[in-house]
C-alpha cells in the first residue's frame, strides 16, 4: 500500500483524484526528490540505455535527409543514437503528440523511412529504430521485449539480463522490486486515449497488440489502467464520462478493449487501485 495516499472528489467534475505518494514506496523522502533522481521511465531512459548496451547514447542526433547529394531542409532529431554490434541504433520516445497529430504521425513515417534508406539521409547508413511509447514503463515483460526480443531482431544479439533489470528499476524507480514498479498504461493524465486520431489509435492499438503476442501482462496492465481511469471519473458523475478516457463509438477500439483481465498479471502499482489509497 501506498503510505499517506488518499482520494479526493473534486468539487466541480466530481471525479476522483488519487493523491499518490509513489515516493514514500520506493524510500525518497519527498516527490521532488523522486522526480529530480529517478521520475520514470521517461526521465530515467537515458540510464536505462547506458544499463543495458553499457555506452552512453548521444541525444539529439542530427539526421538529414539528402537529394541529389545535398541535405535538404531541417534535420530530424533522433532522441538517442550509438552503434551497438555495427548497427546504428536509434530510440525515440514517442510523447502523446505521437497519437494525437495527424501531421506528427506522417512526418513520423517520413523520418523513418529516410533513417532506414541510406541513400536517403547524409550518414548513409541504415538506422536501426526502437520506439518507446510514452505509456509504456520498465516492468520485466516490457525490459525482455525491448532489449531482448526487439534488440535480436534489429541488433542481431539480446542485451537483456536479469542482473541489468534490476539495476535499470534501481536507478529509475529506486527499487528493485518488480512489484513496486508503476504499471504501463494511463493512469494521470490528461492526454488519454480519447485524444488520439485515427492514425494515432491505430498506431497504439498495433503497438500494445505487438507487444502482447509474447508478453500479454502489457496489455493487461494497459487495460488495468483504464479501466481505474474510467472508474474515478464515473462513478461520481454521469457514465457517459468515459468518454474523456477512451472512444466509446469506436468498434475496433471496442473489440480491443473488452476481454477479461487476468490478476496473474496485474502485479504492479496503479495509483488508482482502490487497495492503494483511502478514500476517506
Amino acid at each position: 500500500m501506498i503510505k499517506n495516499q488518499k482520494s479526493q472528489i473534486n468539487p466541480t467534475t466530481n471525479f476522483v483524484n488519487p493523491k499518490y505518494k509513489y515516493h514514500n514506496l520506493v524510500g525518497v523522502k519527498d516527490e521532488k526528490t523522486f522526480k529530480e533522481k529517478y521520475g520514470y521511465i521517461e526521465k530515467g531512459f537515458a540510464k536505462c540505455l547506458k544499463i543495458f548496451f553499457g555506452v552512453d547514447f548521444k541525444t539529439e542526433y542530427n539526421v538529414y535527409n539528402t537529394k541529389n547529394g545535398k541535405n535538404s531542409g531541417s534535420p530530424f532529431r533522433c532522441d538517442f543514437y550509438n552503434c551497438i554490434n555495427n548497427k546504428h541504433v536509434v530510440f525515440e520516445f514517442n510523447g502523446p503528440i505521437h497519437y494525437q497529430i495527424p501531421f506528427k504521425i506522417l512526418t513520423d513515417k517520413r523520418k523513418n523511412s529516410i533513417l532506414k534508406d541510406p541513400s536517403k539521409n547524409n550518414h548513409e547508413v541504415r538506422f536501426e529504430v526502437f520506439k518507446i511509447p510514452y505509456y509504456m514503463q520498465l516492468t520485466k515483460d516490457y525490459a525482455k521485449f525491448l532489449f531482448q526480443d526487439v534488440a535480436l531482431e534489429k541488433i542481431g544479439r539480446s542485451f537483456y539480463s536479469e542482473e541489468k533489470f534490476k539495476s535499470a528499476i534501481k536507478a529509475i524507480y529506486n527499487t528493485d522490486c518488480e512489484n513496486k514498479i508503476f504499471a504501463p498504461g494511463l493512469h494521470n493524465t490528461l492526454e488519454t486515449i480519447a485524444s488520439f486520431c485515427e492514425d494515432g489509435l491505430e498506431r497504439f492499438m498495433k503497438e500494445v497488440d505487438e507487444m502482447a503476442v509474447k508478453y500479454p501482462s502489457i496489455k493487461h496492465q494497459i487495460i488495468k489502467s483504464l479501466e481505474l481511469y474510467i472508474d474515478d471519473v464515473t462513478q461520481h458523475t454521469n457514465p457517459e464520462m468515459k468518454k474523456l478516457i477512451i472512444p466509446i463509438q469506436n468498434e475496433k477500439f471496442n473489440r480491443f478493449y473488452n476481454f477479461k483481465l487476468n490478476e496473474k498479471y496485474l502485479n504492479c502499482i496503479f495509483i488508482r487501485e482502490k487497495k492503494n489509497y483511502d478514500k476517506t
